[in-house]
């Protein structure tokens, strides 16, 4: 045999190094495969909304766009309003935007009389929102005149109408028991001058006088008996009635009656 026949035999018989090149292509798939399914383990612990933003944007990244039509509802049936408001008129619309309900209004005005415990009962009927106030608390025995200390719930009354549109109802009470002086000839003048004098407290306050009404029942609603002290002081009271105000089509508001 040839020398070079014998060194091209040699050549074939020698073993190739390192791995075929089919081995490379193979672990990289599998590379692919494991970080694959590392991830759809980290997805199941995703939040769906996150996740299809997630894969939304992995989409744009790789150049996949598709336009689909989606499904759209109207947020309201009413055509819009371009209307031109007048600065007066947008003023009254957001006070009555602003208008709390009548619970959320009872809510607000206990937390606000809540420290004066049994002498200031707040309530909520089909009238609106009644704080009863004990007579003792805002005026002498036989007077109109408001003692000093009432100030303190006068002036609780006088900022919940500054901060609210309501229109209140100021209703004069007392017990049984008649009284005939020369200024008071009987209970009917007595809680009349009561009412308007709380009422004349918070007009000078700021108060517009058209949210404002007064009325004297004398002994006619008693809330307890009369024949006792107890039931007599419970009926000797000045209730504030908050009421919801009745607003107009054309803006602003129904002036307060009786």
């Amino acid at each position: 045999m040839k020398l070079d026949q014998l060194i091209s035999r040699g050549s074939q018989d020698e073993v190739e190094e390192g791995a075929p090149a089919w081995m490379a292509t193979f672990a990289d798939m599998a590379t692919l495969l494991l970080t694959f399914f590392i991830l759809l383990l980290s997805f199941a612990n995703l939040d769906a909304v996150k996740f299809r933003e997630m894969l939304g944007s992995v989409k744009d990244a790789f150049g996949v766009q598709k336009e689909v039509m989606g499904d759209y509802m109207a947020r309201s049936t009413t055509a819009l309003d371009f209307t031109v408001h007048s600065a007066a008129e947008e003023a009254e619309q957001a006070q009555k935007d602003q208008a709390p309900s009548m619970e959320q209004a009872l809510s607000i005005i206990q937390a606000l009389f809540q420290d004066l415990g049994a002498v200031a009962e707040v309530f909520l009927d089909e009238e609106g929102v009644t704080v009863r106030v004990e007579g003792k608390l805002l005026f002498p025995s036989g007077s109109a005149q408001l003692r000093p200390e009432a100030g303190g719930v006068m002036e609780r009354i006088a900022g919940l109408l500054h901060n609210y549109t309501f229109d209140l109802y100021i209703l004069g009470h007392t017990d049984s028991v008649p009284i005939e002086t020369a200024q008071f000839p009987s209970n009917w003048e007595l809680s009349s001058a009561r009412a308007a004098a709380a009422l004349r407290y918070v007009v000078h306050r700021g108060v517009d006088p058209r949210r404002l009404v007064s009325v004297g029942f004398a002994e006619s609603r008693p809330i307890d008996t009369n024949a006792t002290p107890e039931g007599r002081s419970r009926n000797r009271r000045v209730e504030f009635l908050f009421k919801s105000p009745e607003f107009l089509p054309g803006g602003g508001f129904r002036e307060a009656r009786p």
